[in-house]
């Protein structure tokens, strides 16, 4: 990866997210609620919640704000901070805390997994195992949104995340994704994948 367009994109990546950080004081803060108000992130929430279906969990959700929005039931999260201030900001749905690589649900446990700018903090290796296991506890469909890795955006140049999608890695998700049917929309900032199961 040193000599790829990923990783100069990475490069690039870190001097923005050193330049970020050191605005905001010193330190990576969470993402800021005004965030959610920008157009780009408006028309994101609305994919979204127009193409969930029925019961839904989100993998990755950080304090559970795409959960509600999506009227979303079931939350999970890597981080027990996240899912500690999730539960206090969401009271009547369910967070739990565990690793998208293996959920801690049975099969089709639910109508439609969501996985909103998740799998770009993943290494490359483990995508396919978020994927799989994602596509497992589905019933119906599996929505992923990503941001893409060749625009400048501030989505799209966190220094966090471990796999960015440039056209290469598009080709190789979308080889992944050969065993389903799908739906891809592409736009300035992101990159909108439905999955159905059947």
């Amino acid at each position: 990866m040193e000599g790829s367009e990923e990783a100069r994109l990475q490069r690039e990546q870190l001097e923005r997210y050193l330049k970020w950080c050191e605005e905001e004081g010193g330190v990576e803060l969470p993402t800021h609620l005004d965030t959610f108000h920008l157009q780009e992130q408006k028309d994101r929430l609305a994919w979204l919640k127009d193409h969930c279906e029925g019961s839904v969990l989100e993998a990755g959700c950080c304090y559970g704000f795409v959960l509600a929005h999506c009227g979303g039931q079931v939350g999970l999260d890597i981080n027990e901070h996240n899912i500690a201030l999730a539960r206090i900001l969401n009271p009547r749905k369910v967070f739990v805390q565990g690793d998208i690589r293996q959920l801690p649900f049975p099969d089709e446990f639910v109508d439609t997994v969501m996985i909103p700018d998740c799998l770009e903090h993943l290494a490359w290796e483990d995508v396919e195992k978020a994927l799989a296991e994602a596509m497992r506890v589905a019933r119906k469909k599996v929505l992923i949104s990503m941001p893409n890795a060749e625009y400048i955006t501030r989505h799209a140049s966190l220094f966090k995340h471990r796999m960015l999608l440039t056209q290469e890695r598009l080709q190789q998700f979308l080889d992944l994704l050969r065993q389903w049917t799908f739906h891809l929309e592409r736009n300035y900032y992101w990159t909108l994948f439905e999955i159905w199961k059947k």
